[in-house]
């Protein structure tokens, strides 16, 4: 039994086995059961009783005045349209209960449902959204311009707004909240899917229409006010929504990554804030930097900042946010991929990214940081006083 021909048989057989075997005692991972279909939009099996619809409304930069009104208008053009009879009315016959969820990126209207929801209700739930709420537009505009007065009289947010003003198209208000609602929306559904056909491939995500964007410097009215400190200046630039795991995963490193080495390029009592807003249109990343004369090149003096250990740990905290995501709120990655309209497997092209990734196209990624060539830089304008 142990002569050379049989040795032989298990070296080669032996390594298959144990693959098989330690596939098949392998459990399966819930991102990896992500389905899509044109009826439904993308899904999530799940174990749990009932069914959570979700629908992603994604919002913008909203950094001018104009558009943190419009930010705000469309909100709340929502919030009262779900609380009026006739959409409260229709979610009691369907047995549905809504909750409308804000976060940075992006609006969630979600729907919990003990029967699987159909391609019909959901249809009929777009058509009673769509329809702009009866509304004093005019007052209400007013409003939220007074709050935005007030909220605005500080250096950084004069200067944002500068920045925002070169981003966003002007718009009036129900023209914004019916932007909401083109298609196809952006529906996610998380429960028992049983045997619901075959799983297509979800629509490709579009990339931003940046061609009237400029770079260069801008220089913006003091207004003379002494409570105005007008030390501050910002370095911003517009960035793409991401399109796969891959793009999302270098953007979300290189935005740790600037993070943790903004300490070590700045002087010990430096005042600065970070920015980075992956929002699906006008999303943008940007420094806002106190008393600095001159910032230079950021992104240089970045890269040659990063060693290994640095990209060593920022990389494993990211890699275990993925795993805890994955095992304990899948429906968080969920809303993610129907919002950018990503590839269904894209965690696993993120964490493969990642895992690839060496300390050379890591510094490159910080050196694409507000490069000059690609950014505003905005001061204001004292010379006169």
């Amino acid at each position: 039994m142990f002569n050379r021909r049989y040795l032989l048989i298990l070296i080669w057989i032996l390594p298959i086995v144990i693959l098989i075997l330690h596939r098949s005692g392998e459990t399966a991972r819930p991102l990896d059961q992500l389905g899509w279909q044109s009826e439904t939009g993308y899904r999530l099996p799940a174990n749990e009783a009932g069914y959570q619809l979700t629908l992603i409304l994604p919002l913008t930069s909203a950094l001018s005045d104009e558009g943190w009104v419009l930010d705000q208008t469309i909100e709340h053009a929502l919030r009262t349209h779900l609380d009026g009879s006739t959409v409260q009315n229709w979610l009691a016959r369907q047995e549905w209960h809504a909750v409308l969820h804000r976060s940075s990126s992006y609006l969630a209207l979600r729907m919990q449902m003990q029967a699987r929801p159909t391609a019909a209700q959901q249809q009929q739930l777009l058509s009673l959204l769509a329809q702009p709420p009866r509304l004093d537009w005019p007052t209400l505009k007013r409003r939220l311009q007074a709050e935005r007065y007030l909220q605005s009289q500080s250096a950084e947010d004069r200067l944002l707004a500068a920045f925002g003003e070169q981003r966003e198209p002007s718009l009036d208000l129900t023209t914004a909240y019916s932007r909401l609602w083109l298609p196809p929306p952006r529906w996610t559904l998380v429960g028992d899917m049983g045997t619901t056909g075959q799983t297509t491939s979800p629509p490709k995500a579009a990339r931003d229409d940046r061609s009237s964007w400029q770079s260069g410097k801008l220089l913006i009215a003091d207004t003379g006010s002494s409570r105005l400190d007008t030390r501050w200046q910002l370095i911003a630039q517009p960035i793409s929504a991401p399109t796969d795991g891959r793009e999302l995963a270098q953007q979300r490193l290189g935005a740790e990554l600037v993070a943790q080495l903004l300490p070590r390029t700045q002087t010990a009592n430096a005042d600065y804030r970070w920015l980075w807003r992956p929002l699906l249109s006008g999303g943008y990343r940007g420094l806002l930097l106190h008393g600095t004369d001159d910032p230079g090149t950021l992104g240089e003096q970045l890269a040659r900042q990063l060693d290994q250990p640095l990209l060593d740990a920022t990389r494993d905290g990211l890699l275990q946010q993925l795993t805890r995501i994955e095992a304990e709120a899948p429906g968080q990655w969920l809303d993610l991929v129907a919002l950018y309209r990503l590839p269904l497997d894209s965690h696993k092209a993120f964490r493969d990214t990642l895992n690839a990734l060496d300390l050379a196209q890591a510094r490159q990624l910080l050196r694409d940081t507000l490069p000059p060539a690609q950014s505003l830089h905005i001061r204001f304008d004292t010379a006169g006083h």
